[in-house]
């Protein structure tokens, strides 16, 4: 629990104002008022439990403390105490978000719902606070997970003697697995999100410490597609179930935290591959470091709840009737995939290969350049509900990409700000396409759809890997290649702007009329 105690002198507008409910963070509602006590109690917030107490007396020496109206009248001043008490509903992340609720408390008074800009862009009720909290945790996980294979094969490939064309074949088979998820999100949408969650979790774990255990490249290779697999039935899992629990107008910025969580999660991976250049095999201690998250893992899935959508969804749904918004959404994915894999695969070979960079100056370049995006992708993640997608999408796929594009065909100070500029801008990708896999498609379809595109975006990831290695290896530089991949982003972005239309503002009943149906109650209500 929390208390905060603020003793003040004030007039009588500003004690007006302290009077009244609070509307912004929090939803306050009077209480019974005791002993000439103001008591206001919690009506909606991420808060599980909170109450503020306001004593007003005239101030002690009112002569001193009184002011004089524009007429010369005498204005009186009183003496405030007012006391805050409440506990966050965010697990695990409370006592960061706690600093910036106890600032709101003193100062953030709008009295119109309006949301500090830390915040999402309207207010959580408890339970959404906990699952996202929660959520994000997973996020993390499948973050590191995820990272680990591309950060670290090009330190196994020289242990084994493997070159990029054969690190350019372990990306793509790798990749493969995503294809493998899709068994997998079957069981999602007619089992339950959260049991998905809990397997592919633990699945991924054992997978990744396997890894570090991997005799060749052929064995690394299979235990990779094995955790592959677990992950991206994780990843997708976790978005949806995210986007099931958040109300509308905060669906692009759940994603933004989402993304976050998982960029933190990766950038444990490249603070620790700093250790790869202790000795040949100290790569697969990376790879073993996820067995620490065993702990955390359970009380996480003991209180992680089933998604309540999912408890309600639609009957009778089937894919028949979704195959065209499939497909489309599933070809902007490959488009991007295309050009995305082969920058995430090779960065860091590119970096050590032709720029002759050591373990520790990639990890530098790595988090100097990314570290300012974990901002870029939140204020992605709002204005992308607040202004619209396809203007997010458009600046990440042209100006963002093609810095990337800079990146691989420049050296020197220019490298460094390429790689900053190019993390920046296209940070909005994944908030202001993400929101899609789950706005066109009903909820007993949502897990299938979602991996769906999200395997045809790997397959193309796949693909960009493949050919780039192969490239590369012909033409002798990354530079020429990544600019030739480029052409799919700018195809893709252009599918986007004409198709996908503006959603933000609409509950997924209201975008899938079944979901609707299915309840007897009604439409969704964010109080639930």
């Amino acid at each position: 629990m929390t208390c905060l105690v603020r003793t003040f002198v004030a007039d009588a507008g500003e004690v007006d104002a302290l009077l009244r409910p609070r509307d912004d963070i929090v939803a306050e509602m009077p209480a019974a008022t005791l002993d000439g006590d103001h008591r206001f109690e919690l009506a909606e917030g991420p808060f599980t439990s909170y109450s503020r107490v306001v004593e007003v007396s005239p101030a002690a020496e009112q002569s001193a403390g009184c002011t004089h109206g524009a007429a010369g009248d005498v204005m009186p001043r009183y003496e405030v105490t007012e006391t805050v008490e409440w506990r966050l509903a965010v697990p695990w992340f409370g006592p960061l978000f706690n600093v910036a609720v106890r600032r709101a408390m003193r100062t953030g008074r709008t009295g119109d719902g309006t949301q500090p800009v830390w915040a999402p862009p309207r207010r959580f009720t408890p339970r959404a606070a906990t699952v996202m909290a929660m959520l994000a945790a997973a996020a993390m996980l499948s973050g590191y997970l995820a990272n680990a294979p591309s950060e670290l094969h090009t330190y196994a490939a020289d242990e084994f003697g493997a070159d990029q064309a054969a690190q350019g074949l372990l990306g793509a088979v790798v990749r493969i697995g995503t294809l493998l998820a899709i068994g997998v999100s079957v069981l999602a949408d007619r089992h339950g999100r959260r049991r998905v969650v809990a397997g592919a979790m633990g699945i991924g774990i054992v997978a990744a410490a396997l890894a570090a255990l991997a005799p060749n490249m052929v064995w690394l290779g299979a235990f990779l597609l094995i955790g592959r697999t677990a992950n991206a039935a994780l990843g997708a899992t976790v978005v949806v179930m995210a986007l099931e629990e958040i109300p509308a107008g905060c669906r692009a910025w759940c994603l933004s935290v989402l993304a976050m969580s998982a960029a933190l999660g990766a950038g444990v991976v490249v603070w620790l591959q700093t250790i790869s250049d202790l000795a040949p095999w100290a790569w697969r201690l990376v790879f073993a470091f996820p067995l620490v998250a065993l702990a955390a893992a359970r009380p996480l899935l003991r209180r992680l709840p089933e998604s309540r959508r999912f408890e309600r969804r639609g009957r009778g749904v089937t894919l028949r009737g979704y195959w065209r918004p499939i497909a489309l959404l599933g070809a902007i994915y490959l488009a991007f995939g295309l050009f995305l894999g082969p920058i995430d695969w090779f960065r860091n070979e590119y970096l050590r290969d032709e720029h002759g960079f050591s373990a520790g100056l990639v990890s530098l370049f790595v988090l100097g350049t990314a570290t300012p995006a974990g901002l870029a992708v939140y204020a992605a993640g709002r204005l992308a509900d607040s202004r619209g997608r396809r203007i997010i999408l458009s600046v990440a796929s042209v100006a963002g990409l093609g810095s990337l594009v800079v990146l691989f065909n420049v050296s020197g100070a220019a490298l460094w700000i390429a790689g900053l500029v190019g993390a920046m801008l296209s940070a909005g990708l994944l908030p202001a396409l993400g929101v899609y896999r789950g706005e066109l498609f009903p909820t007993a379809l949502r897990a299938r759809a979602a991996t769906l595109t999200g395997a045809m975006g790997v397959g193309g990831a796949a693909a960009g890997i493949y050919f780039a290695g192969r490239l590369r290896t012909a033409w002798g530089s990354f530079g020429d290649v990544i600019a030739l991949l480029w052409v799919g982003p700018l195809l893709a972005v252009t599918v986007a702007v004409l198709w996908l239309t503006e959603r933000s503002g609409q509950e997924l009943e209201e975008l899938h009329p079944a979901d609707a149906a299915a309840d007897p109650e009604g439409p969704w209500s964010r109080g639930l």
